[in-house]
């Protein structure tokens, strides 16, 4: 067993709410995915022990959110956390309208980066720049809007959902859409429902955690490969397990595709392994530890 998917609460940092777990499942390490701020709620995958050395191969692409703003202010952090100010006097949309705006930022576009986030410039994090009051050059950086949506609309507040690329902030998007109708927002909610192809349902907050026995707390804690499912995986012969913990290129099983996959014998996770044209597979990172710690 190997991961969590923490339905992390409101008003605690990711690494508050890793800790937590880490401590109600007594394992020794701990480290996650996608970092959510003390704002938000919703999917945070934490991985154990030996297993954090593969939180870089979960999926990030296809993430999704619902969030709320508030029409008619506006944030330095582009959420209520920050120094907002009121504009008594700005536009008030039709639903109509805002609907139309929406649909308007799905695709491919430019964003640029908040100065309250974790982007960094010249090695340091914006927002402890920002912090100190510091100007820094705007980072722009790519990103998809795959779907976007109205989902309730009762003034000042919006309810968007938003399937996305990795990189994406949800804060600047609901400003964006606001600017555009000539008036001002900032997030005020903020829910990530999906993460790669993990959902709400694969989840379990830190007070459900808390509430069950050991035994149903590891009935959470899910196999590596139940996580890591956009990545193939590859069998090797019992004589070839020692060679691949020794770092040394195994021949797979059955196996005529290229590129990174997961490696097992039987049923038991080795590692991540790299096969080429010849279909041997070369170690990249080996499990120290066995399956059932």
């Amino acid at each position: 067993m190997s991961v969590l998917i923490l339905n992390k609460e409101k008003g605690i940092t990711s690494f508050t709410a890793l800790k937590q777990a880490q401590k109600e499942l007594g394992f020794a390490k701990a480290g996650h995915a996608g970092t959510l701020d003390p704002l938000a709620t919703g999917i945070l995958p934490i991985f154990f022990n030996s297993y954090t050395r593969f939180i870089n191969l979960i999926s990030t692409e296809g993430k999704e959110y619902i969030a709320d703003f508030v029409l008619g202010i506006s944030s330095n952090t582009q959420d209520i956390t920050g120094q907002l100010s009121f504009h008594t006097d700005s536009n008030r949309p039709k639903t109509s309208d805002l609907k139309k705006a929406i649909g308007n930022f799905i695709g491919e576009q430019i964003q640029i980066a908040p100065d309250f986030s974790a982007k960094k410039y010249k090695g340091v994090p914006m927002h402890k720049l920002a912090r100190k009051g510091k100007q820094t050059k705007k980072i722009e950086q790519e990103i998809n809007i795959y779907e976007i949506e109205l989902i309730n609309y009762e003034f000042p507040i919006f309810s968007i959902r938003v399937a996305c690329s990795k990189g994406t902030y949800i804060r600047t998007l609901g400003c964006d859409i606001a600017r555009s109708l000539n008036t001002y927002a900032a997030m005020s909610e903020l829910q990530r429902t999906k993460f790669g192809s993990i959902g709400m349902e694969n989840s379990i907050s830190l007070e459900e955690l808390k509430n069950l026995d050991n035994h149903k707390k590891m009935q959470y804690v899910k196999r590596i490969e139940e996580i890591l499912i956009n990545v193939p995986k590859v069998k090797i012969k019992s004589s070839e397990v020692k060679k691949f913990q020794n770092g040394s290129q195994v021949e797979g099983q059955n196996t005529k595709k290229v590129g990174k996959h997961l490696v097992f014998h039987e049923d038991n996770f080795l590692g991540i392994g790299e096969i080429d044209e010849t279909y041997w597979i070369k170690p990249l990172k080996v499990l120290s530890e066995r399956r059932n710690i």
